[in-house]
């Protein structure tokens, strides 16, 4: 990690998360197709919650499945408090309970590339090994027009045991 990017960002933290259940729409992008995705997802996401009569139990997510190359396996999720039964593109996942190195990141979503270079190599750094799963949690929504500074994200890593 450089110098630059341990100033701009805290020390993550190792966190032990509950197993998490997600209603989402997951595809294999382009990273220049993941707005797009994102786009066509929350809406399909939302509505689908919206007609089952379930709620969301946390922020939205982004989870990465695997190690990006050039395209990423990217599953735009809801977290929710039990595995959601689907609908049309909408289904169900569940991630494990375990640990994760977490950093919470504010700004603009610009910063999040530097920031997972940055969560990645401290996880290398303390030894740790990475399980496949990475995600991001939108912790505040941005507002049409708003300052991109007011952004938090919380970046996660799932770690094996």
């Amino acid at each position: 990690m450089s110098a630059e990017q341990a100033e701009q960002f805290p020390d993550p933290q190792i966190v032990a998360l509950p197993e998490r259940h997600l209603a989402v729409v997951r595809d294999t992008v382009a990273f220049d197709g993941i707005p797009a995705l994102y786009d066509r997802a929350y809406p399909a996401i939302f509505g689908a919650l919206g007609r089952a009569g379930v709620s969301p139990a946390a922020p939205p997510m982004g989870v990465v499945h695997g190690s990006p190359g050039d395209t990423l396996d990217l599953s735009v999720a809801v977290p929710v408090a039990e595995p959601f039964p689907g609908e049309g593109e909408v289904g169900s996942e569940t991630l494990p309970a375990r640990r994760a190195a977490t950093l919470l990141v504010r700004g603009d979503y610009a910063r999040l590339a530097a920031a997972y270079e940055h969560l990645f190599g401290w996880v290398a750094a303390q030894g740790l090994t990475p399980a496949g799963i990475s995600w991001e949690q939108y912790l505040t929504e941005p507002e049409p027009g708003g300052d991109p500074a007011l952004n938090e994200t919380l970046l996660g890593v799932d770690l094996e045991d």
